[in-house]
């Protein structure tokens, strides 16, 4: 009989395929384990309103980590666990992140805000954009004529996104935002950072959700892919990277998996649940 009680998954290079959908087969398994009393929690970077509708409106998934830990989610009563950024903090950093050649966006209050001036195909091979975030922008994005005003305006800011123009600027930025205690910065590419609260970060996220449900650490499986998983990975029960995932995941990961268009949930009901 199995042990574990909840499972936290990521969703780009994860449980979403490459085309970023939700497979039917992902979508089954997770309704099979929420039968069995089993909670698939989404964990992903993107916010609430970037998530797929199929997540979202699911009648399975009660539960959302979102904003890469910012936030924890109940979502049928809408009651949150907030890790922000204050705007004293979110200012101080973004004079860092703009001392560089970048492209920020910011999320808040469960969206995405990006600079309306900067969404078009030559600013993002510039910024080295990635396609998933480039994706995010056209879908669920809200777009800011004033985007520079509203973001030092800010408060409560979930994650500060940025890509750089220049690797060698990104890893200097990163030495300067390090002398701050106060956050957390995440990898997620080779030119792209996030940056949350250092009392959010999906690890801790997991941490609050199961002191909330009364579930011990060691019955949590986590999914990922990613840098941004890295902190999850070590604080599950049992902490999965996917084939696909990166090779600084792998390494703390207990074990790996199938890739991201294996259909993941599918995998973990028929190896961890049989």
């Amino acid at each position: 009989m199995h042990t574990y009680k909840l499972i936290a998954s990521d969703l780009d290079g994860t449980l979403l395929d490459n085309h970023a959908c939700v497979s039917r087969e992902n979508l089954d398994a997770i309704a099979a384990l929420s039968k069995m009393g089993v909670h698939f929690v989404p964990c992903s970077g993107r916010t609430f309103s970037e998530l797929p509708e199929v997540l979202k409106e699911n009648e399975n998934i009660r539960y959302v980590i979102h904003s890469n830990g910012a936030v924890v989610l109940d979502a049928k009563t809408g009651k949150r666990i907030l890790n922000c950024l204050s705007n004293e903090l979110c200012r101080k950093l973004l004079d860092v992140l703009n001392s560089y050649k970048t492209h920020v966006t910011f999320r808040m209050n469960g969206e995405c805000y990006v600079d309306a001036r900067f969404q078009d195909a030559a600013s993002w091979d510039f910024y080295n954009v990635c396609e998933a975030h480039r994706t995010v922008v056209r879908n669920y994005a809200i777009y800011l004529e004033d985007f520079n005003e509203k973001s030092y305006g800010a408060d409560n800011v979930e994650v500060l996104v940025s890509f750089f123009h220049d690797h060698e600027e990104k890893l200097s930025c990163i030495e300067k935002l390090k002398k701050e205690p106060r956050i957390h910065v995440v990898e997620l590419d080779e030119n792209n950072i996030e940056v949350v609260c250092s009392t959010a970060g999906k690890g801790n996220a997991l941490i609050s959700l199961c002191e909330l449900l009364d579930i011990d650490i060691s019955q949590t499986i986590s999914l990922g892919d990613s840098g941004n998983d890295i902190s999850i990975t070590q604080t599950a029960g049992l902490g999965l990277a996917m084939s696909n995932a990166f090779d600084s995941l792998k390494a703390v990961a207990d074990d790996v998996i199938c890739s991201n268009e294996e259909h993941v949930a599918k995998y973990i009901l028929e190896h961890y649940f049989s």
